[in-house]
């Protein structure tokens, strides 16, 4: 079941000056407004699609990401499977640009949209390509209370598939090519992890740490350059004016056939972290794991993360 990241909805009382950030620093484009929240679009997006959604609100939290498919069979095949298994289905309208679209809560009352829509065509004329600009939203990472719990939800429910794991800290999952679309890791309460966006190549990547490093909207450079052990990317973790943690990544795995990429469990190490142990990042600090745990999602069900 093919499935890629299409957006994610953050919300947050700072929406406006992350607009700021994201625009002039981190490289995305306005994409217009729907109704007071600001969508934001990557070089790839085309028409009104779209990969970030800021959504003016009194709490901070993920107001909710979406998976999409291209291919109108895969999407019957999934809102059947939603519906037999019996998952919370929520009535509130789509996002714009979808043919079709269900949302449903997950284990941890979080907002997932599944959408079909066909891919947009290309612009008979290529408009302006700006240096540094990412690609697409390539994963998202949320943190949660009962991982395997949550885990097992997806996979039965969505159909993703575990790629590995990290220890028992995190667990990778995917739907396409990706190493990872989503991810999970263990934590004291449910919240937003990080954004992960693809870079185009490893000389944009570090154009674009050179551009976010010299935010004067309320950007921080966080950790990194380094490489993951789990999926091998290159990375450099930032936040956001909004308290959330986005990550610039490029070079890491895609895998064309399962084969070539067996299941497997990584230590919890140094080096599952950054293989290069540190010598560009400096290693984790604690305002970087601070950040990475973030705050409690207001937005999940109290007493489905305990």
């Amino acid at each position: 079941m093919t499935m890629t990241l299409h957006h994610v909805a953050l919300a947050s009382p700072r929406a406006a000056d992350a607009a700021e950030f994201y625009t002039e620093d981190w490289g995305l484009r306005d994409a217009g407004r729907d109704g007071s929240s600001l969508r934001l679009a990557t070089q790839t997006d085309h028409g009104e699609d779209y990969s970030l959604v800021l959504v003016p609100a009194e709490q901070k939290s993920v107001h909710h990401f979406c998976l999409v498919t291209d291919d109108e069979a895969t999407y019957a095949e999934l809102e059947e499977r939603i519906r037999d298994k019996g998952a919370e289905i929520v009535d509130s309208p789509a996002c714009a640009g979808f043919t079709r679209a269900i949302r449903v809560r997950d284990h941890d009352g979080r907002l997932v949209e599944l959408g079909y829509r066909p891919a947009p065509a290309a612009p008979e004329v290529p408009g302006e390509t700006r240096d540094a600009v990412p690609l697409f939203p390539a994963h998202i990472v949320l943190n949660t209370t009962e991982l395997e719990t949550t885990v097992d939800w997806y996979t039965e429910h969505l159909g993703l598939k575990v790629r590995d794991r990290r220890a028992t800290k995190m667990t990778f999952l995917y739907c396409n090519r990706d190493h990872h679309t989503i991810a999970f890791a263990q934590a004291q309460h449910a919240s937003l992890n990080h954004v992960a966006w693809e870079m185009p190549d490893l000389n944009q990547f570090f154009r674009g740490i050179a551009r976010a490093s010299k935010s004067e909207n309320g950007g921080e450079k966080l950790h990194g350059p380094g490489r993951h052990g789990p999926g091998e990317y290159i990375f450099c973790y930032f936040t956001d004016p909004m308290g959330f943690v986005c990550e610039y990544e490029t070079d890491g795995v895609k895998v064309d056939d399962e084969a070539d990429y067996p299941y497997r469990v990584h230590e919890y190490s140094p080096e599952s972290i950054d293989r290069w142990l540190g010598v560009l990042s400096g290693g984790t600090s604690h305002r970087f794991r601070a950040a990475a745990l973030g705050d409690p999602d207001p937005g999940v069900v109290p007493s489905r993360s305990r």
